[in-house]
């Protein structure tokens, strides 16, 4: 048999291992996926039967809500699903093809990245890791957003693989214009990629500037990158822009994310949050009691504001000021709240509340399994900033844009789901690489290993 035919056979492996997983996990927990955490099988609900993007009950009010309270991509998708009676399993379906796909842009991204047969070794982790497994017995965004990940990066590294000079503009372009294209519907499924663009197109004109000013890029080089830059940004603006004028006529004001950020920067920086798991122990987790206690109570100060406060863009607002306040008089336990969700959302396994047991055999073996990752992951960062490695760059940058928004806002290790794709590659790089130095360390007298070719 040859390399090629056995390494397609094992790709092909590979997949089925990530079907057969998430389709048992599916079958077995196919209740969970009816459970409507986040509202969004309320508002998907509300779509199909012509109410609009609302979340109000149909069975329990008259009324309709309109809302912007959840970004809009995947409670549209379920809306389709909903509208064609295919309710859950056709939910269920939607996450484990999603969950496929992932694991096959993930190794396409390897393959651009000339990683070899490491590439599938990537894939494998993305196909066996247990928070990607876990939520794709629920109706929330996890799955959708790893999905948008492996999809924008693999077009962000394509891009960044084709050289200017031998490039023709028609054909990087389209490229430029879809990677924006996705990228804006990552917007929509979540905001956090809002923040990883910004972050992104700041580097990239730094260090324009920096090139430019050093002399390393002709003229047509330059004029090349930033028409590429304005053609990726205008997919973006094409992709938000329904939703945005859609927020627009309702609400009266342009809205590119989600009238939820209030909420959850208030929900991270609260005296009661600060007081009942910032100050106690590491593991310490928000009781369910003292949480809805909390809620309550922020309901009646809102209801008795003064100016009455009477729409969703009103109660953000509230919220933003009331969090900064919170802030502003407490900035030592703010620091302490953003080393804790730093440590919770680079956890190595989930924290649970003293209601809910997992058996220790799992418990370990997922603090394992994610601790090898997470420090293969570590030193794929170090390396690829140590080496330059510009092909490399969106995933690092990824990684700083989620992180860094997780450290003023609530979080959990939940949140890092999205990363999936970007973590394995990076770990096994930077295992494949700690291996050769090993190897090279052991056999002085053999030949020099390779270095990672870009």
């Amino acid at each position: 048999m040859t390399q090629p035919r056995r390494y397609s056979i094992l790709l092909l492996l590979m997949l089925f291992l990530a079907g057969g997983l998430r389709l048992g996990l599916v079958f077995f927990q196919s209740d969970q996926l009816q459970q409507d955490r986040d509202a969004y099988i309320a508002i998907a609900e509300n779509l199909a039967a012509g109410n609009g993007y609302s979340s109000s009950n149909r069975n329990l009010e008259t009324e309709i809500r309109p809302t912007a309270f959840r970004p809009p991509l995947y409670p549209c998708l379920l809306s389709v699903i909903y509208y064609l009676k295919a309710g859950s399993i056709g939910v269920g379906v939607m996450q484990i093809i999603l969950g496929i796909l992932t694991v096959w842009f993930t190794w396409k991204i390897g393959t651009q990245l000339q990683m070899g047969g490491t590439a599938l070794i990537a894939a494998a982790i993305v196909a066996t890791d247990p928070m990607l497994l876990q939520y794709t017995t629920y109706a929330m965004t996890e799955v959708l957003a790893a999905f948008l990940t492996s999809l924008l990066l693999f077009l962000l590294v394509t891009c960044l693989c084709e050289q200017p000079a031998t490039t023709e503009t028609t054909t990087r372009n389209p490229l430029a214009f879809w990677t924006g294209i996705v990228w804006g519907l990552a917007i929509l499924c979540r905001p956090t990629y809002l923040a990883f663009f910004g972050i992104w197109l700041v580097f990239q004109c730094a260090s324009g500037l920096v090139l430019r000013l050093r002399r390393f890029k002709t003229e047509s080089v330059k004029q090349l990158e930033t028409r590429q830059l304005a053609v990726m940004a205008a997919g973006i603006l094409l992709a938000v822009s329904p939703w945005v004028m859609r927020n627009l006529l309702v609400f009266q004001s342009p809205i590119l994310s989600t009238t939820h950020g209030g909420y959850t920067l208030l929900l991270g920086n609260n005296p009661v949050f600060y007081k009942e798991v910032v100050q106690k122990q590491w593991g310490t987790v928000w009781s369910g009691e003292s949480l809805d206690a909390w809620q309550k109570n922020l309901e009646q100060e809102i209801a008795q504001a003064e100016p009455p406060i009477k729409t969703e863009q009103e109660r953000d607002r509230w919220m933003y000021e009331r969090a900064k306040q919170n802030i502003a008089r407490q900035p030592d336990l703010f620091v302490q709240a953003c080393l804790l969700r730093l440590k919770r959302f680079w956890n190595i396994s989930p924290l649970l509340s003293s209601s809910v047991t997992a058996h220790p055999v799992i418990d370990w073996g997922i603090a394992g399994y994610y601790t090898t990752i997470l420090i293969g992951c570590l030193g794929g960062v170090f390396l690829v900033i140590w080496n330059s490695e510009k092909k490399w760059e969106p995933l690092i940058w990824l990684l700083f844009s989620f992180t860094l928004v997780h450290l003023v806002y609530w979080t959990n290790m939940r949140m890092r789901a999205p990363l999936v794709p970007a973590i394995a590659l990076l770990s096994v790089y930077g295992w494949s690489q700690m291996a050769r130095f090993l190897k090279f360390g052991a056999a002085a007298d053999g030949p020099v290993a390779n270095r990672h070719k870009e």
